[in-house]
């Protein structure tokens, strides 16, 4: 049933026809009490028969006007003329989210303008009891000034209190087994389950994945493959399809799309915090850098598990470089990569053998490049270090003139352009005779997750990335699958495919696939795909267990 311009609904005169959606149609009318235009949705007669949907589309108004929020539209009246239901909006004239995609990825600024105000209004609303549950590009509207309005929330659900009855959720649920749009449902929404705010929150992460890259993380031909992505899959790096989009970006998203909702940010709060602080490291980098430039000394940080060790080093700087300033001492790894990423020093003197992180792994955890002196008492780790990236390698006990050779090698490194990044450091700094990493350190925004090598399952390549997966969860790292392997013991981990890596102690037998290709069945169930180079390898270790 479609209205006519010139129909009246009450003292709404209807001007012309917006848009349909599968609750009904919005209209463009004339509130002709107060002389302003208003967004009228109307359900039509045969959904008016039906309860359920009748039920929803009151509901919608109960919820949304239950949130005053600057960016979530406002309800002005709900009402019924003959056998049309109507509900009765605020106008907001823009353009939907989802043609201003249909342009290609968002510009960094722009996402996160709209990714801080899509987020506020989520946690307005999940603060008031209410999920949305169909968080999408065309529920997103944006005015010229970039002022955005979440719209529909036709399929939101609002969560009972403790002294009321769940039958109204019974009966918004009971249409049937899975409600929203299918691109964009969390896994436990896939699945018909009952969701809470972090349902909204995996569709906000496939909300951001979009504007950031124009696409979609899980895709198909029909909704079942869809479906099966959103259960199993783990979407293409951001990076693939935008260089320029930050590796910070890429963290919030991946932990917004984390298939175990206890897994994922818990609150749309921490995620307005994440996406403000994008904008902040580059201001206070800059900052910082001016500061020291004016005070014209260089800045310096110890890194040493031994109070001697720092004291020696301090000492021989009064001595020799009264123009630097130690600005911190850091006993151990997590302290240290805290401190670093703070202060920036220029310069950073460094064990290798601490507790908690080791010196390679705390150049891993750093956002930036200071010129760095290794100071340890194990010469194994010295050639590879200094070729691939360290100023100098000071071997315990060391002489003033040894010290000060460093130093000199320090200035002139702080001079001009490192050959190579800190963050090569990991792959070309383990020398040939040192042993294979024993455990692997991922930055997930300011934690930091250490995986023993005993615990890792099996990990799979993400174009720059993989996904190391351990005791059920995943934990995505900047590192090509390449030079993972080069880091595992090839006695304990195989290389069965070229995107996939497992622990051989996981592996239960292997399978047929389809006429020409196996795969491997872990002890937990789990499939993963085997090359036929791989095949011949693993089936030659299995036969030499059996």
């Amino acid at each position: 049933m479609s209205l006519q311009p010139g129909t009246s609904l009450a003292h709404y005169r209807i001007l012309k026809r917006l848009g349909a959606g599968g609750m009904g149609e919005v209209y463009l009318a004339m509130d002709s009490r107060l002389d302003r235009q208003v967004a009228v949705k109307i359900l039509p007669a045969d959904f008016c028969r039906d309860p359920d949907r009748l039920q929803r589309f009151k509901q919608e108004a109960i919820i949304t006007s239950a949130l005053n929020h600057p960016n979530v539209t406002h309800v002005y009246d709900i009402g019924s003329e003959g056998d049309v239901a109507f509900l009765v909006m605020e106008f907001v004239e823009g353009e939907p989210l989802g043609e201003r995609l249909e342009e290609g990825p968002l510009p960094l600024k722009d996402l996160i303008a709209i990714g801080l105000q899509v987020a506020d209004a989520l946690d307005a609303a999940h603060q008031a009891g209410i999920v949305h549950r169909d968080i999408k590009p065309g529920n997103v509207l944006i005015n010229r000034r970039g002022h955005v309005k979440v719209l529909d929330f036709g399929l939101a659900k609002m969560r009972p209190t403790k002294h009321e009855k769940s039958d109204q959720t019974q009966a918004l649920s009971s249409i049937g087994l899975v409600l929203g749009t299918v691109q964009y449902m969390s896994p436990e929404q896939a699945l018909g389950r009952d969701v809470d705010a972090r349902s909204d929150l995996f569709s906000f992460g496939t909300l951001l994945y979009e504007m950031a890259t124009g696409r979609l993380p899980f895709d198909g031909v029909s909704a079942q493959e869809i479906l099966a992505k959103i259960l199993t899959a783990q979407p293409d790096a951001i990076a693939r399809f935008n260089y320029s989009a930050p590796p910070e970006l890429e963290r919030i998203v991946r932990k917004c799309l984390e298939k175990d909702a206890e897994d994922r940010y818990q609150s749309a709060r921490e995620i307005v915090l994440d996406l403000r602080a994008l904008l902040k490291p580059p201001v206070e980098a800059a900052t910082k850098a001016e500061k020291k430039s004016k005070s014209g000394k260089l800045t310096a940080v110890l890194v040493d598990d031994e109070e001697l060790a720092r004291l020696i080093t301090r000492e021989y700087l009064k001595q020799s470089a009264p123009d630097i300033e130690v600005v911190a001492e850091c006993g151990n790894g997590f302290e240290a990569v805290k401190i670093i990423n703070e202060l920036v020093p220029d310069l950073v003197f460094l064990d290798i053998q601490m507790p908690k992180l080791d010196g390679f792994e705390v150049l891993e955890l750093i956002d930036h490049e200071p010129a760095v002196i290794f100071a340890t008492a194990f010469d194994q780790y010295a050639m590879k270090a200094f070729d691939a990236y360290a100023v100098d390698y000071l071997l315990k006990p060391f002489s003033l003139e040894r010290f000060q050779t460093a130093l000199t090698r320090a200035r002139q490194r702080l001079g001009e352009k490192p050959a190579i990044a800190a963050s090569d450091l990991k792959h070309d700094a383990r020398p040939a005779d040192q042993p294979f990493a024993e455990r692997i350190v991922v930055k997930d925004g300011p934690k930091v997750h250490i995986i023993l090598v005993d615990k890792l399952d099996y990990a799979e390549a993400q174009d720059d990335y993989v996904c190391l997966y351990s005791q059920k969860k995943g934990y995505l790292k900047q590192q090509t699958i390449s030079s993972l392997e080069g880091s595992l013991d090839p006695r304990r981990f195989l290389r069965i495919h070229r995107s996939h890596i497992v622990n051989l102690e996981r592996v239960a037998k292997i399978e047929p696939y389809t006429k020409d290709s196996k795969i491997a069945v872990l002890q937990d169930g789990t499939q993963l795909p085997v090359s036929r180079a791989g095949y011949q390898r693993l089936k030659l270790i299995l036969d030499e267990r059996s």
